[in-house]
């Protein structure tokens, strides 16, 4: 019998139900289906079955008696790719059976046999006793049991079998696992296992697996549904599962399933400690297993917004968080976080009051969209700049001079090199000012250092992608700065006047100094003393004309440094 469209072998034993059929030395081949149904005397004697598109034999509500060889190759199927045992059938092995399922495959399950282990026999006629011959080699299922599928009583005894075989059931366990592992084994569900904090929105993960028996009643994997819900809900069942608060789900392997809890007034779920029921049917019962989870409340940047979950704290266009990664995106020329970065995020803190800065950045922040969190708020900001505003250099980075970047100092030498250079030059500019009489109180170099200052602090706004060309060499030796990134040491930092975002270069300000600020004592109080009155000073020999006075030369390098304070020099005590 070969190549019929729809079957190849077709007995159906409604009108005569007790007739019995023998068949024998048979070949089927490439036949859309084989089938035996409602016989209760059929004999099979030497048969085989190859390249059925929909399953090799389906046997249902009847009685079949295996004699000989029993071949099966090449099939495919839903349920059986090979064979399929279904509704109350019963299938003797005589002694002499011999089975073989070779290369067959079921997209869903049994890929050599199928057998319904609620309903079916499989079994060996009574005055057998050794065990029947049974070759299994390359099947394969979509689901479970790549060789048989069903629950075969006494299957050692039965068959002679080849080691190794896959076999599986219907489901008799529900467990939690582990889809890293090679092996899938059933971890027990216990009540306060894997106890979970979550945030309301935040969703609830788990990978469970059902599973069934194998040929050595070992635990196999298996298909099954579960359910997740509440547990102590009042509302009913479709009430939950409109407002998407029931889950059901399929499982048919590994599997993670989430449940997302809110936060809703009327169910009055208050936080802390909750439980969740996993219900499904196992061994034709439905089973409820229980598992403790912890509710919290929304962390600091986050509040639970009108569908129960944490949401942005921060109300502003194109602001969006995510509570599952505690990611918070915008578009840029933005600045998000807390008041202190210097101090750890703890997503579990949780702190109404916090102090959430949400201020537009124009110099220092990226003008694209970014996504951070509120423990890596450095994202926000570009040149390797952080901190509160991106206000100062990233730890390990220095300022660089002659820009707002911040960059690592490597090369001990080239700084040396820079350092003597720059000596050179400064020692010829302030020649080249006494020289020209440059001051202050002249108005052409007021006007020309007002403008040059403007530039200079908005350069990042008026050229965001790099250097203005030529301008900024000028305008950086106008304000005496080196006109070029370098930097001396690792540490050397920039302030930044947050309401303007003017910066202030501290380390320059030092250089004027001469010194490092100390701290102020915090207890003592500071005591007044007025300071004795210097004898006059001879003139200074070096001192440049200003105006209607003499200014010295430190006087007029500190007027180009911006009017830094100069600490009042030590006169020496006149002689008696």
């Amino acid at each position: 019998m070969r190549h019929n469209h729809k079957y190849g072998l077709w007995i159906n034993g409604h009108l005569l139900p007790s007739t019995h059929i023998n068949i024998i030395d048979t070949e089927l081949v490439e036949n859309r289906q084989n089938l035996i149904a409602a016989c209760f005397s059929v004999l099979l004697n030497n048969i085989t079955v190859t390249k059925s598109s929909s399953t090799g034999l389906v046997i249902i509500s009847s009685v079949v008696s295996v004699e000989n060889r029993l071949v099966f190759k090449n099939n495919k199927g839903v349920a059986g790719g090979g064979i399929a045992i279904n509704s109350s059938s019963f299938v003797a092995l005589s002694p002499s059976a011999n089975l073989e399922f070779i290369d067959n495959h079921a997209t869903y399950k049994g890929g050599g046999i199928y057998f319904d282990e609620n309903w079916c026999q499989l079994t060996r006629e009574q005055d057998s006793v050794s065990p029947i011959p049974l070759t299994l080699k390359d099947n394969t299922a979509g689901v479970a049991g790549n060789d048989i599928y069903g629950k075969i009583y006494d299957f050692n005894k039965l068959f002679n079998s080849t080691k190794n075989a896959s076999t599986s059931s219907d489901a008799n366990l529900f467990a939690f696992c582990d889809p890293n592992s090679k092996r899938i084994t059933p971890q027990h569900i216990h009540e306060y296992d894997e106890i979970q904090y979550v945030f309301p929105g935040q969703a609830l993960k788990y990978n469970v697996a059902f599973f069934g028996l194998s040929y050595n009643n070992l635990h196999s994997l298996t298909d099954g549904r579960v359910t997740l819900e509440m547990k102590g809900e009042l509302v009913d069942r479709v009430t939950l599962e409109m407002k998407g608060e029931l889950v059901d789900k399929y499982i048919n392997h590994c599997s993670l399933i989430e449940y997302t809890p809110k936060w809703i007034n009327y169910r009055r779920l208050d936080y802390g400690r909750h439980k969740i029921r996993f219900s499904a049917i196992l061994s034709s019962t439905l089973k409820h297993y229980d598992i403790t989870f912890i509710l919290n409340e929304c962390p600091i940047g986050f509040s639970v917004n009108s569908s129960g979950a944490c949401d942005c704290s921060v109300s502003r266009e194109n602001v969006t968080c995510d509570i599952n990664t505690l990611d918070i995106t915008h578009n840029g020329l933005l600045w998000i976080g807390t008041y202190h970065t210097s101090t750890p995020f703890n997503a579990n803190e949780t702190n109404p009051n916090a102090c959430i800065i949400n201020e537009d950045c124009l110099l220092y922040c990226s003008p694209n969209p970014v996504t951070f969190q509120f423990n890596h708020t450095d994202t926000q900001c570009v040149d390797n700049r952080g901190g509160r505003m991106c206000g100062s250099c990233r730890e390990g980075y220095s300022l660089l001079m002659g820009s707002n970047k911040c960059g690592q100092c490597h090369n001990n030498y080239m700084m040396i090199g820079w350092i003597a250079l720059f000596a050179v030059m400064g020692v010829l500019l302030v020649v080249l000012l006494i020289a020209l009489n440059l001051t202050v109180s002249v108005g052409t170099l007021n006007g020309l250092l007002f403008y040059a200052n403007i530039v200079k602090l908005y350069k990042p706004v008026f050229s965001r992608k790099g250097a203005l060309p030529v301008l900024h060499q000028v305008i950086s030796w106008i304000n005496l700065d080196f006109g070029f990134e370098i930097c001396f040491y690792n540490g050397d930092m920039v302030l930044v006047d947050e309401s303007a975002h003017k910066p202030v270069y501290a380390d320059l300000a030092i250089a004027a100094k001469g010194k490092r600020p100390q701290a102020a004592p915090r207890q003592e109080q500071p005591v007044s003393v007025s300071p004795p009155i210097p004898p006059p000073s001879a003139p200074d020999k070096y001192a440049a004309v200003n105006g209607n006075r003499k200014s010295t030369t430190q006087e007029l390098i500190m007027d180009r440094l911006g009017g830094l304070d100069i600490p009042p020099p030590i006169l020496p005590k006149p002689k008696p």
